[in-house]
């Protein structure tokens, strides 16, 4: 019996009866196993915990790289060293802005106050002029209120004749005769109004009835508050509506 180089019993001499190798070959060393990888870093490394999670958003880990943020648990850098995002978190509900105080130039909607001024009417008396013996304070006068709109407003009497319809008209009853028919101009401006004296006979007065009267065709800015004395006894103060 011979042997072929892989260590058959074989009765042929040419090729092995058991492998088919050719007897006369070199004997063929057997294989070793093969050698074990060394392990890496990562193969080396134990692996996580359970429920391990991320230590910068808290999303429980499925792998080496967090899903939301991207942190690496296999590195595992200082949280300190990574933006750490904000926590999500429903948003508060907002309240609307306070409404906005309006500046001076804001515009506002003003009217003028219509009375009868005792204490005027006797500065009137005392000035001694032409009529001054005829006039006659009347006993009551009712107050009117007039909203002040458009470009201009009109303080005066009415007169068919001469084709004059103030848009403040003091005709009465009763009537003050110390009123021109075309007495006074109120006029818009930046942040409320002005009064404009137009060539009266008696004058017009701001404020104070023995002041100088306003000089005619020069507009005069009115505040809030601000009384115009025209006539003989009529006061017109000016304030918001």
């Amino acid at each position: 019996m011979a042997t072929c180089p892989k260590g058959h019993e074989s009765a042929t001499l040419d090729y092995c009866e058991v492998c088919g190798a050719r007897m006369g070959a070199a004997p063929t060393p057997a294989s070793s196993p093969a050698p074990t990888p060394t392990p890496t870093a990562a193969a080396t490394s134990s692996p996580p915990p359970s429920g391990e999670v991320c230590p910068v958003c808290g999303t429980p880990k499925t792998g080496r790289f967090c899903e939301e943020d991207g942190y690496d648990f296999l590195l595992a850098p200082p949280v300190s060293a990574m933006s750490t995002p904000a926590p999500q978190v429903s948003p508060a509900p907002v309240s609307p802005p306070p409404p906005a105080t309006p500046s001076a130039s804001a515009a506002v909607s003003w009217e003028v106050v219509v009375r009868a001024d005792a204490a005027y009417f006797e500065v009137v008396k005392a000035m001694g002029g032409e009529d001054a013996g005829s006039l006659a304070m009347p006993r009551f006068v009712a107050e009117r209120r007039f909203a002040l709109t458009g470009q201009q407003m009109v303080i005066g009497r009415r007169s068919r004749s001469r084709g004059v319809n103030p848009d403040i008209d003091l005709v009465g009853p009763p009537e003050d005769p110390g009123v021109s028919h075309v007495h006074a101009l109120l006029v818009p401006q930046e942040g409320g109004w002005a009064v404009v004296d137009m060539e009266s006979a008696n004058g017009t007065y701001l404020n104070d009835p023995n002041s100088e009267p306003l000089e005619p065709n020069v507009p005069v800015a009115l505040k809030d508050g601000d009384v115009v004395y025209l006539g003989a006894w009529t006061a017109l103060t000016i304030q918001p509506a």
